[in-house]
């Protein structure tokens, strides 16, 4: 009876403990399914974080590439107004010189590229058209010659008996006979 009161006695062992496994196990399986919502809890967030992070990356990149497109667009402007001054420059020192106005233009435009071609023909075209400007003004300020009569040589007996107001005429007419004349007198 011993043996079987030592069997009833481990088999209600072995009933509480099992019961207390039992127990044991419901409260590690309570636990595991709580880390397991933690950690399902914990991707989500930090999917969640992952997708703002890429988000505000990308947003930041937009800003980034805002800013310089904004930044090529004022240094574009910039260097179009240094371009329009360095032209405006240059044409007013040509047109101080006597270029006209679109030749000017023109030439200061050819200035400022570098185009060395376009800036000869421009001042080819300023030299001719200058030549041409001096040519008109000597003639207007010039006395047109009468044409198909060959001057005349005096002699100095000729001259001699001239009067004064023939030898007046003569000077007004023909200075460089007159002082030839009056030399060997």
């Amino acid at each position: 009876m011993e043996n079987e009161l030592t069997n009833a006695t481990n088999v209600e062992e072995t009933k509480d403990n099992t019961a207390e496994l039992d127990k044991r196990i419901k409260q590690l399986e309570a636990e595991n399914e709580k880390l397991k919502q933690s950690v399902t809890n914990a991707s989500a967030d930090a999917s969640k974080w992952k997708k703002q992070l890429q988000e505000k990356m990308t947003a930041e990149e937009k800003a980034k590439a805002e800013q310089e497109a904004a930044n090529a667009a004022m240094q574009q402007e910039l260097e179009l107004l240094r371009n329009e001054r360095n032209v405006a420059n240059h044409k007013a020192q040509l047109t101080a010189i006597g270029f006209d106005e679109t030749l000017a233009q023109a030439t200061a435009e050819a200035i400022n590229s570098g185009d060395t071609a376009k800036l000869f023909d421009g001042i080819r075209k300023f030299i001719e058209s200058h030549d041409k400007e001096l040519r008109a003004k000597s003639l207007i300020n010039n006395p047109v010659l009468s044409g198909g009569e060959a001057k005349k040589t005096m002699t100095q007996e000729e001259f001699d008996k001239m009067g004064y107001k023939e030898r007046v005429k003569l000077y007004d007419e023909n200075p460089e006979l007159y002082r030839e004349m009056t030399k060997t007198s």
